[in-house]
């Protein structure tokens, strides 16, 4: 998948789903101007140069605002995400972990749609705060769960949606990168602040996945990590579900291809996370029965499938679709993750 994380900053392009002409046009808060909103946030609308005009930047340090605003094309900014709650429709809440649940709520409390950077909160018990304060308002919650869009691991769903692969029989889900984000903020790996390491940085994104796929929680086998009270670089989780048993290896210290094997009694499929080209589907005959699936043509970018998870926000907020990953759906991969935490053994 295409890296453009840095595309996108002089504007312009038309955009590919609504584009505000002939109704009124929602207003965002973008909480939070670190490397998420410069990177991701900011570049995905450009695609929406109506709603970019009607932003609001809100960041502590007025500084780095007024830089993404100048940049940008964003006429105003805040330091204190309090002063814009009733000028907003919606917010996307690009903050440090620990601080989702807190704004979250004010921003629920007043109204106001949310769109909130993964994981939606740092405990199950804040992330269910913010969903029934949601579904009590009527209000849009949704999560950053890109992996959502991600096209080998829609195919995924699909074949097994569709009985492919027949009953499944075990899973496989590997993710090693040397942590190499951009961060403005050190708070993932600040003892004080950082609710997890790599389990729920990077496992936030697998956990939904394989909840997604499942079509529920699995029960946990055993958990490891190598915590030596701060956060964890390196996590291996074993699970089940039903009658497949399954392993996620994650690290932030080893470099190796994320991919994935989904073995069901029919077949097998088998890729990399970040392919967009095809997929290999083995049925039970063997090499003879090999195939590649071709993936679709898009998205292809990180810019693509941004701009789907927000442009998806939009349309949520207008009622016009449902929310991608609303925060009930992200809710059993961070229960999941929590008990990984409560019962984590070190290697």
């Amino acid at each position: 998948m295409t890296d453009n994380r840095h595309a996108g900053r002089t504007g312009g392009g038309n955009p590919s789903g609504p584009d505000g002409q002939g109704k009124r046009v929602p207003r965002l808060a973008i909480v939070g101007c670190g490397a998420i909103a410069e990177q991701y946030y900011l570049p995905a609308l450009t695609r929406r140069p109506d709603v970019l005009s009607n932003l609001i930047l809100v960041d502590r340090d007025a500084a780095r605002a007024e830089h993404l605003a100048t940049t940008f094309g964003v006429a105003q900014t805040a330091t204190d995400y309090r002063e814009v709650i009733s000028q907003v429709d919606g917010a996307i809440l690009a903050v440090p972990t620990h601080l989702h649940h807190p704004i979250a709520m004010e921003f629920l409390a007043e109204g106001v749609h949310v769109f909130c950077e993964k994981p939606l909160a740092e405990n199950a018990d804040k992330a269910r705060e913010m969903v029934e304060l949601a579904e009590e308002r009527g209000l849009v919650l949704a999560g950053n769960y890109q992996r959502r869009l991600f096209p080998p691991l829609v195919k995924v769903k699909e074949l097994l949606d569709s009985g492919v692969l027949g009953e499944l029989r075990s899973i496989r889900y590997l993710v090693g990168e040397l942590f190499d984000w951009e961060a403005v903020t050190g708070f993932r790996f600040n003892v004080g602040t950082a609710s997890g390491g790599v389990l729920r940085d990077r496992g936030a994104h697998v956990m939904y996945v394989l909840c997604w796929w499942l079509g529920g929680k699995p029960a946990l086998i055993s958990s490891q990590n190598d915590s030596s009270g701060g956060p964890e670089a390196v996590a291996d989780v074993h699970f089940q579900h039903e009658g497949c048993r399954g392993e996620v290896k994650l690290s932030w210290l080893s470099k190796f291809t994320p991919r994935f094997e989904v073995i069901g009694e029919k077949a097998r499929v088998e890729g990399g996370i970040y392919d967009t080209d095809s997929v290999l589907l083995t049925t039970t005959a063997g090499r003879r029965g090999q195939k590649r699936l071709k993936l679709p043509r898009s998205p292809r970018s990180y810019l693509d499938i941004a701009y789907g998870m927000i442009g998806n926000f939009l349309e949520a907020m207008e009622g016009s679709a449902r929310p991608l990953v609303s925060g009930r759906d992200a809710l059993p991969s961070i229960e999941l993750i929590d008990e990984c935490y409560r019962t984590a053994t070190r290697f």
